[in-house]
């Protein structure tokens, strides 16, 4: 059974997802002396997240040293392969290449976040409290009042807002952002193959957007699709036949042949940053702060080192909601936010269309990419959420 919610907390998060269950679990390993609240809306357990995820060899490298891959099947990326559908240009990165195991791995969201929720459950000075709704921010000089909707208020020194997209903690600070509509509807599922990927991963771009394969286990792949607006209506009418037919001819053969699909979840493809991600005694991570097409996979890997750099700035600071810890934290966050947002956001749209001029720089650049190797190492690590 959950305990009752306290009253006073030195760090409050608002979220119990991925990035604020690894950031309670962190933070209190950290700081024994400070005592985290997780309030996270789901009755029990942490929220149910259906995605497949792509983890960045150093996120990878990361979870396992918390023990949060344990028990957990991760499939390697051992080979990443990048083109551009009816056209020459084309690379491919290799693990061996830049000595490392495996470029990243794929893994059950479902599984992490559960077993981050079991370790966060074991740390004795963090409370889960489950099936709790933050309502209300109040701030104040010394501290944050929460306004919790089981009508007990919380006040703690910082609030760390990871709730997600539609974060509440974002609106309650009004907190501005700039958001770009891709005109892009993303597709979800599960197939299965004839043969196995082997550990290779494909990136493949069409007119409507990037489609995706990353290999799991039992000749099964993570797809994720994009569409224009008009082609998810259409798509969303598909049988499984259908859908199976229209894939693999959008596709192609590397991988194989498809031979079956689970059911699809389609949801509408932005780019969001807000304008400030602190503000007086509280930041916001995650997807709170930073919303990403999926294409390279770089979501969640940039939420975890929003979890690395805070829990770096809070580590000597006395008072958690320290103006100039929060300070330190946004600054150092800012050179990967632009790298990472720069790499995403200009794939999508230097590869999103046909204009002549476009797809000549692009698959230029996608050729001189494949057959220079510095060139080629620092785009891998930068993947791979290593410093070139």
């Amino acid at each position: 059974m959950d305990e009752k919610p306290v009253t006073q907390a030195d760090v409050a998060i608002a979220g119990g997802g991925l990035v604020g269950a690894l950031t309670g679990l962190m933070l209190s390993q950290q700081r024994p002396d400070w005592r985290i609240v997780v309030c996270e809306p789901r009755p029990d357990g942490p929220p149910a997240d259906k995605r497949i995820i792509a983890l960045a060899a150093a996120s990878a490298q990361r979870l396992k040293s918390l023990g949060a891959l344990d028990g957990i099947d991760s499939t390697p990326i051992k080979h990443i392969h990048i083109s551009d559908r009816g056209f020459a240009g084309a690379t491919e990165l290799h693990a061996e290449h830049e000595n490392v195991e495996a470029l990243g791995r794929v893994v059950s969201a479902s599984e992490l976040v559960n077993n981050l929720y079991l370790s966060c459950r074991q740390q004795p000075n963090l409370n889960w409290c489950s099936g709790v709704r933050l309502e209300q921010v109040t701030q104040q000089q010394e501290h944050i009042e929460l306004s919790l909707d089981n009508g007990q208020p919380l006040l703690a020194k910082l609030l760390i807002g990871a709730d997600g997209q539609n974060s509440l903690v974002r609106e309650q600070l009004r907190v501005e952002s700039d958001v770009y509509d891709y005109g892009q509807f993303g597709c979800i599922a599960t197939l299965d193959l004839k043969q196995p990927l082997n550990g290779w991963a494909y990136e493949r771009f069409t007119e409507a957007g990037p489609i995706a394969l990353l290999p799991m286990q039992n000749s099964q792949a993570s797809l994720v699709w994009s569409f224009t607006e008009a082609q998810r209506e259409a798509a969303e009418q598909w049988s499984d036949a259908e859908f199976l037919r229209h894939c693999q001819q959008a596709f192609g053969y590397r991988a194989g042949l498809f031979s079956g699909v689970s059911k699809r979840v389609f949801y509408p493809l932005i780019l969001r940053r807000a304008k400030r991600s602190v503000h007086h005694r509280s930041v916001i991570i995650g997807n709170a702060s930073h919303a990403l097409h999926p294409i390279a996979g770089q979501g969640f890997n940039l939420g975890l080192r929003d979890t690395e750099v805070l829990c770096e700035s809070l580590a000597t600071t006395g008072d958690p909601g320290s103006f100039r810890a929060l300070q330190r934290y946004e600054q150092n966050r800012e050179r990967d936010y632009q790298a990472i947002i720069k790499l995403t956001d200009g794939l999508v749209r230097g590869f999103s269309n046909r204009y002549l001029p476009t797809v000549v720089g692009r698959n230029s650049a996608l050729m001189l990419l494949q057959h220079c190797a510095p060139l080629k190492s620092a785009f891998a690590r930068l993947t791979m959420g290593m410093q070139p």
